[in-house]
């Protein structure tokens, strides 16, 4: 028997590893398998804390703090998402006898998400607001309706998410004067279509940015249109710490007597994951 015919039948003696077993030893196929340990690790609720400041001394002697705080739970069928924020700011006044309140503001949101298929959700919003500055006492609101997600890619690290809503709200501000002088003021009710817009893009694993914006057109009463955007961007520093920057706009095309329809604010801080 020839050299050449006893090798090749060694050759096909030897067992070839399958394919399964070869992409599962491969670094990628391990790589992978970490990530996927890492995503099942997490558990469906996150939430985060944050904490922003500005002063100013010396021709104008002024201050601001602003804080948020978000918890967010999330499952293949329901959503749900907490959030509250509110800002403190003073100025003093030309007599420096007193200090003038520039923000006085506090509020907290409730929502629920419950998705039929990966198009079509329904939710339910639920939401309660003061703003001294701008004589609103309390504002309490609530809305029905259904959301549709018109893109969602979600990637270890990076993600993509557009959402828009359509739905029914329902408003009511009960106004008071706190400067410059306290007076009650008329209530206002309003009941209006709901228009909404969820935005969020991951620019790399440490970038971030997120726009929600809601428009409430009143079309049974009086003319009135409100409209709350809030854009964020956030830079991760490390795992848990990261640097943010919001810019709010409210506006109400009725505001209380005296006030200005567009209040706007843009506010750098600091936020941890908890």
């Amino acid at each position: 028997m020839s050299p050449l015919f006893l090798l090749f039948a060694a050759m096909a003696q030897t067992p070839t590893p399958p394919p399964d077993a070869a992409e599962a030893s491969s670094p990628a196929s391990v790589a992978a398998a970490a990530d996927e340990d890492e995503d099942e690790e997490e558990g469906p609720w996150t939430g985060s804390a944050g904490l922003g400041a500005s002063f100013f001394t010396g021709n104008a002697r002024t201050f601001t703090i602003t804080g948020d705080a978000l918890a967010e739970y999330e499952s293949p069928v329901w959503a749900l998402t907490l959030e509250a924020d509110g800002a403190y700011g003073n100025a003093a006044t030309e007599d420096e006898e007193e200090r003038e309140v520039t923000a006085l503001t506090l509020g907290g949101w409730a929502r629920g998400d419950y998705r039929f298929t990966r198009l079509l959700s329904a939710y339910t919003f639920l939401g309660v607001q003061t703003d001294h500055p701008a004589s609103l006492e309390l504002r309490t609101e609530v809305e029905l309706g259904a959301g549709f997600t018109l893109l969602e890619r979600t990637k270890k690290s990076k993600e993509l998410l557009l959402r828009t809503y359509l739905g029914a709200g329902y408003a009511k501000d009960r106004r008071f004067q706190y400067t410059p002088t306290r007076e009650n003021l008329p209530d206002v009710t309003q009941w209006s279509p709901a228009v909404g817009l969820a935005f969020r893009y991951d620019i790399n694993e440490h970038v971030y940015v997120r726009e929600d914006a809601v428009l409430l057109p009143d079309i049974f009463g009086d003319p009135r249109v409100l409209l709350d955007s809030t854009t964020k961007l956030s830079v991760d520093m490390t795992d848990r710490f990261a640097l943010t920057t919001y810019f709010e706009l409210q506006h109400d095309s009725a505001p209380a007597a005296g006030k200005v329809r567009t209040d706007t604010s843009l506010s750098v801080g600091a936020e941890l994951e908890l």
